[in-house]
């Protein structure tokens, strides 16, 4: 074939018509492109419009601290100080995971704090809004309404609040609003730890990630006594639990003060087998630093009571104090 003869062909005829399409659809890719971009200052303007709907507001955009960012409950995804008539407010996207069937749930929270530093540190005043924009698998997530979500809000006005909690909350979709309280305990964490200068300061110690920074405890002799407050693993709320370790550093007693189940009087279905334990046996069951949240192992060792993630709570605590035993004895104390 010569070449005006292919020119003329319809092999010719189909690859330049295919060429030219190829050439159209770049051309509208640029301009859609460049018609739909986004910049991350307005995507940061539209976020705040969310919480802020018809109101002039102003704010600075933040790094969002990957120290601090990641646990088990939640992602913080980005973060802004609010300035203006809202100095001393925070806002925050995080992600409160252990929703239905292992999904999530996408919240914008905002809430105020006073600010600080290790030296000076600040205080965490309060949630004093969230709106829910995005999740994952949470098939009833339209029965939380905002009137749920300010029941959970209104709990940090009761005596002792340490933590969110959605028990005695009805919506009809228990595990979504579980989630979101772990987005709400999550950005609690976060803003204390970044913004207040409260860090919690067990996060270099064995099996810390479910602690919480209100946890104390006690030496006298070579025993210690600790008041363990957990976060949240949602549906479950924060435990308070009394572990007492002697200088076998076994535990002789383990006692839930605050039971942070669903359901009413639900602890007789958590594992109590926790006396004469030690660390080697809780780590045999959720890893030598609690990694392990799943219930893959407790059945082997008579724990699947279907309280899995108020088992994985206990169990945490039961770790934590006995594999810090010999650093709780050269601190001291600190209640």
């Amino acid at each position: 074939m010569t070449t005006k003869e292919f020119f003329k062909s319809t092999a010719f005829k189909c690859i330049a018509v295919l060429l030219s399409i190829v050439l159209i659809c770049g051309i509208l890719l640029t301009f859609c492109n460049a018609l739909f971009f986004v910049s991350d200052e307005e995507r940061a303007a539209r976020a705040v419009a969310k919480v802020f709907p018809g109101e002039e507001v102003t704010f600075e955009t933040d790094d969002v601290n990957a120290k601090y960012s990641q646990a088990s409950g939640y992602t913080v995804n980005r973060a802004y100080t609010m300035t203006g008539e809202h100095q001393g407010e925070y806002l925050v996207e995080v992600v409160g995971k252990g929703g239905y069937k292992s999904g999530t749930v996408t919240c914008w929270i905002l809430a105020s704090a006073v600010a600080g530093d290790v030296a000076n540190p600040g205080s965490f005043t309060g949630i004093e809004k969230v709106v829910i924009t995005d999740n994952q698998k949470q098939s009833f997530i339209g029965y939380i309404t905002e009137d749920a979500l300010q029941q959970v809000i209104d709990g940090q006005n009761n005596e002792g609040f340490s933590a969110y909690s959605g028990s005695g909350v009805t919506t009809g979709a228990t595990f979504s609003l579980g989630a979101i309280v772990s987005a709400m305990n999550g950005a609690k964490t976060y803003i204390e730890s970044v913004y207040c200068g409260l860090a919690n300061p067990y996060e270099s110690w064995t099996a810390s990630s479910m602690i919480d920074r209100t946890t104390t405890y006690t030496v006298s002799g070579d025993t210690v006594t600790y008041s363990i407050v957990t976060v949240s693993n949602s549906p479950a709320s924060a435990f308070t639990i009394t572990v007492v370790v002697g200088g076998d550093k076994k535990i002789s007693e383990f006692t839930i003060v605050t039971d942070g189940s669903t359901g009413a009087n639900y602890s007789s279905n958590i594992y109590t087998g926790f006396v004469g334990k030690d660390a080697a046996f809780f780590a045999g069951i959720i890893g030598e630093n609690g990694e392990n949240d799943t219930n893959s192992n407790y059945g082997a060792n008579g724990i699947a009571t279907g309280a899995t993630k108020s088992n994985y709570l206990c169990l945490s605590a039961a770790l934590f104090a006995t594999a810090n035993y010999d650093t709780a004895v050269a601190e001291g104390g600190n209640a």
